[in-house]
């Protein structure tokens, strides 16, 4: 697996914190601002850690839950590490 970018990490942790409780956040590069391949590398990375309390990947589309404790740690890492 390819190590995904400090940024693009913190870009998705960080839009996925905004997201209530019940609710999923779809995954756009551009919206994010991402490279679709940044962006990719990055939601998968970050998935396999369990940083999102929900995720649904289908047709090479992500989309996340709000953030789990994991999340949360691995986002004031990045940020602040």
């Amino acid at each position: 697996m390819l190590n995904p970018s400090k940024v693009d990490c913190i870009t998705i942790l960080s839009a996925a914190r905004e997201v209530g409780e019940d609710a999923l956040l779809h995954l756009d590069p551009r919206t994010l601002g991402l490279t679709r391949n940044g962006m990719e590398t990055a939601a998968a990375f970050l998935i396999e850690r369990a940083c999102f309390k929900r995720h649904h990947n289908g047709n090479g589309q992500y989309a996340v839950g709000g953030l789990s404790l994991q999340g949360e740690l691995r986002l004031d890492q990045l940020a602040n590490g």
